[in-house]
């Protein structure tokens, strides 16, 4: 679970748009009811407020979890 103010890596096809990258870093600062993330991404060593849509975002935790333990797939 990526908890508010937690590190994360955002991707957004929009996004890449506007600040000609794919993915940026930032913080989680809520996810909203009305179906968006809001977000504080790193831009040029500046911190900027964005409401990304929940379906077209992909959040990352940027500190590893740890290693899961492997289950048995049969192919």
């Amino acid at each position: 679970m990526i908890e508010n103010e937690a590190a994360i890596f955002i991707a957004n096809d929009a996004m890449a748009e506007i600040i000609k990258a794919k993915s940026a870093k930032g913080k989680m600062v809520r996810i909203a009811d009305e179906g968006f993330y809001e977000v504080r991404l790193t831009l040029n060593g500046k911190s900027h407020t964005a409401f990304l849509p929940i379906a077209t975002t992909v959040v990352v935790a940027a500190t590893p979890e740890g290693e899961f333990a492997s289950i048995p797939v049969e192919r």
